[in-house]
């Protein structure tokens, strides 16, 4: 990022809009890295904190992030400049999170769910009194809460004592942040000249203090390690982790390579300042240039689209109910693959996505707590939220936010699938209303795909699952979404098994579970059949039977394999569009221009059953979809600022080529 040279005020949070984003700690630069940060890699952590919460601060950002948390929209500016010193200042991976839940028990409760996302909170956008009402009533919950130790309006008040306070408290892993401790913090903080290692002291200060007064963690590190960490961090930008872990090139198994890296790399996202003033004196008077920010906020909502990170900040939601192939591993568990996730986002989008992982079960919870952060958000990602809550959590959203909200799970796979569904359809040269397409999986994703097919133009779709086919009238097995799809599927009432309902069909697409298709079923099939066995990590057949047994085109959803349905081809350029334009929704004429927009990357030349998908590393991807989703918008009014859709297109095009966006 360029220095904030000698603008003052608004200039500065205007020209980089606002001062905090995201990045990946390490390049995606080909699938081999691909895998290893997403699937089929992430699961290996996934499992290891699933079996042990207490993993979850060695394998993801948990053990170095905080959330830095305001009540209201204004108060962003304050958050992100909080943010931005902890980071230049401490490491601290620190998110800016406006949480809208005005009294305490709501922000108490709002933070106890979110608790699995995060190594600790500041309550920085509060009042002194409210804070102390929330950290009674969290009383108990195992991560650090953090308070000024008095109301003020002035967000850089305590910038040369908690960078380092939070350092030591998170490092320590000091549960309860005793006054004893601030108060040692401050002391120290006042005994030395602010400057970009003031919080060297402060750390080491408190850390000696937590062992003194019995707070520190079992497995803490030395207050020596600690200050020997930061300063090394504060020469490299680098920060390690405290256990050594061994070079993840030279593991022996792709299970051990993405175990040591997710460890080595303490999670795969980082926050990151997009200033980096070179003195003292300059940061402090950028960080305090927060007060305009936040004025002007306050005279007009709508600025801080431009004067904060919002405009560009997505929320990547789990519960961790439905997580790859694992299903309900929990949202601590879940966090390896969200915060994958938002490395895809910023890699092929340029969006910063945040993980936000909600421990709960209760869809009108989950609710609350995803419309009390929304004022923090330009779009809502939701992601491995098991079916059929995931339906009803995604409408009432759609209701309730003004911003867009988007089931990745459902929409970036159906928008995927099409796109696969055209080329295959062109390869058997077929129109899509002369496909007949059975499904198997009836879920989220299932039900979502065959949707999209209908809008899309195809007309005679089935879907199956663990009791068979699905037909108006079944009462077994049955939910409320199966029984609106029942409505307009199925037109010829078939019933049985999967087998008896691919007989003659010339489509089969498998959202389900390893080996549901075999080789006889396939021979039933009409000729040139087409099979998406999309079942991760072991498919539904493997390709070289399918195609054995007559199979024209075969896809999976894995990267060893050719044809890959994989969701990165989609909701990165999905996303830059859509924010681009800041739609208010993202409709089916947008997904299925996205859809067509990664289906003509693949020419009549080219096609063929080796090649009828983009591979995920297709860098011609994101900017085609984002000018498509743009493109869409605009036609359909579901665009708030008229942009060319060309140019939304170019600058997708920058991102991934030079590493900027339009105004950085």
């Amino acid at each position: 990022m360029a220095d904030a040279g000698n603008q003052d005020g608004l200039d500065v949070w205007a020209e980089h809009g606002g001062l905090v984003g995201v990045r990946p700690r390490m390049p995606v630069q080909d699938n081999y890295a691909l895998s290893l940060i997403y699937t089929p890699g992430v699961a290996e952590p996934c499992k290891e904190i699933a079996d042990d919460e207490r993993l979850s601060y060695d394998y993801t950002w948990r053990g170095n992030a905080l959330a830095v948390v305001g009540t209201d929209t204004a108060t962003l500016p304050k958050l992100e400049a909080a943010a931005a010193a902890l980071k230049l200042l401490a490491g601290i991976d620190a998110v800016p999170l406006v949480v809208a839940a005005p009294l305490p028990d709501e922000m108490a409760a709002a933070i106890r769910l979110m608790a699995p996302t995060f190594g600790g909170v500041w309550l920085l956008g509060m009042t002194c009194g409210d804070a102390g009402r929330v950290i009674d009533l969290l009383a108990g919950l195992d991560i650090p809460l953090v308070r000024s130790p008095r109301d003020s309006e002035h967000c850089l008040a305590d910038v040369a004592v908690y960078p380092g306070l939070i350092r030591a408290v998170l490092d320590m892993r000091v549960t309860s942040l005793d006054a004893h401790l601030v108060a040692e913090a401050i002391a120290e903080g006042d005994r030395r000249e602010f400057s970009f290692a003031s919080a060297v002291g402060v750390a080491r200060a408190v850390a000696e203090k937590s062992i003194e007064l019995g707070l520190a963690g079992g497995d803490s590190p030395t207050p020596e390690a600690v200050e020997e960490r930061l300063v090394e961090y504060l020469e490299s930008g680098r920060l390690r982790p405290f256990k050594p872990v061994e070079d993840w090139l030279a593991a022996r198994s792709s299970r051990e390579a993405a175990l040591r890296l997710h460890a080595g790399l303490i999670g795969t996202l980082e926050m990151h300042p997009k200033v980096s003033p070179h003195d003292p004196a300059r940061l402090l008077s950028i960080l305090g240039s927060a007060e305009q920010a936040e004025a002007a906020i306050h005279a007009s909502p709508a600025e801080a689209e431009r004067l904060t990170s919002r405009g560009n900040t997505v929320a990547v939601v789990s519960d961790g109910s439905a997580v790859l192939g694992l299903g309900d591993i929990g949202a601590a568990a879940a966090m390896p693959v969200m915060l994958g996730k938002s490395v895809l986002f910023k890699t092929f989008g340029g969006c910063d996505a945040v993980p936000i992982c909600i421990d709960t079960r209760d869809p009108a919870e989950l609710v609350d707590i995803v419309e009390a952060i929304a004022p923090s958000f330009a779009g809502i990602n939701l992601e491995d939220i098991s079916a059929p809550r995931c339906f009803e959590i995604e409408d009432v959203l759609k209701e309730r936010l003004d911003c867009f909200v988007f089931h990745d799970d459902q929409h970036g796979t159906a928008v995927i699938t099409l796109a696969g569904l055209l080329n295959a359809a062109r390869l058997c040269g077929k129109s899509l209303d002369e496909m007949t397409v059975t499904f198997n999986g009836a879920g989220a994703a299932g039900i979502a795909v065959s949707k999209l097919l209908l809008a899309a133009g195809v007309e005679d779709v089935i879907l199956c699952d663990r009791e068979g086919a699905i037909y108006k009238g079944r009462s077994k097995n049955m939910n409320p979404m199966k029984e609106e799809i029942a409505e307009f599927t199925n037109r010829n009432g078939v019933r049985g098994s999967l087998a008896d309902a691919l007989k003659g069909r010339s489509v089969f697409i498998g959202l389900s579970v390893a080996g549901a298709l075999t080789a006889d079923m396939i021979q039933t099939m009409a000729d040139a059949p087409v099979i998406f066995a999309m079942a991760n990590p072991v498919p539904e057949i493997m390709p070289d039977v399918a195609r054995a047994a007559g199979a024209v085109a075969v896809a999976t959803g894995r990267s060893d394999f050719p044809n890959q349905i994989n969701n990165c081809l989609g909701f990165p350029g999905i996303f830059r569009g859509a924010l681009d334009v800041r739609a208010t929704s993202i409709n089916d004429e947008m997904k299925m221009a996205a859809a067509r927009a990664i289906a003509g990357l693949v020419g009549d030349d080219e096609v063929r059953p080796e090649y009828f998908i983009p591979s995920a590393m297709d860098l011609r991807v994101p900017p085609a979809v984002a000018g498509a989703i743009a493109r869409a918008a605009l036609a359909t009014g579901e665009a708030r600022v008229e942009v060319d859709p060309d140019e939304v297109a170019v600058c997708a095009k920058r991102f991934l080529y030079e590493g900027r966006l339009q105004g950085d």
